[in-house]
């Protein structure tokens, strides 16, 4: 099964994917970037904002360092959120989340990212040819345990 990325955003080769995302009182649809630099999956300020996901009061988990020197702190959302990514078919995959990060920053982290947590808990493995390929290929696990 393989979900298709786009390899470009806002005129910069960064591999990304649109997602429909469904919070507790609604869904919202946006862009996410696929950031293998990122240990952590981040939902952004503006799009937590589209799920109406309130994040006052909610105290920083950790800071996290950006390119350069960019720090942004994030919040713990400890509720479910379901993530769904489109097959190559058209079909939708789903992605339950019971734990997801959200940035407090309204300026620095102003896009969604999908770090290698979201990568590894769902067996998803990422292709990248900035010359137009990219997706992401779930891995079944009796093919993992074959090649051990």
């Amino acid at each position: 099964m393989r979900i298709p990325l786009r390899t470009e955003n806002r005129g910069r080769l960064i591999p990304n994917l649109f997602l429909a995302v469904l919070g507790p009182r609604n869904m919202a649809h946006f862009d996410a970037i696929i950031d293998t630099g990122s240990d952590t999956t981040i939902i952004s300020y503006k799009d937590a904002g589209l799920l109406q996901i309130s994040i006052k009061n909610k105290p920083t988990a950790k800071r996290i360092q950006g390119i350069g020197s960019t720090e942004a702190q994030i919040c713990e959302y400890n509720k479910e959120l379901t993530f769904f990514l489109t097959k190559e078919d058209g079909t939708k995959f789903k992605v339950i989340s019971q734990k997801t990060y959200i940035s407090k920053e309204e300026r620095g982290a102003n896009i969604t990212i999908i770090g290698m947590d979201f990568l590894k808990e769902n067996n998803l493995q990422f292709f990248y040819n900035p010359n137009g390929v990219a997706y992401l290929e779930r891995v079944e696990k009796e093919t993992e345990e074959i090649n051990k």
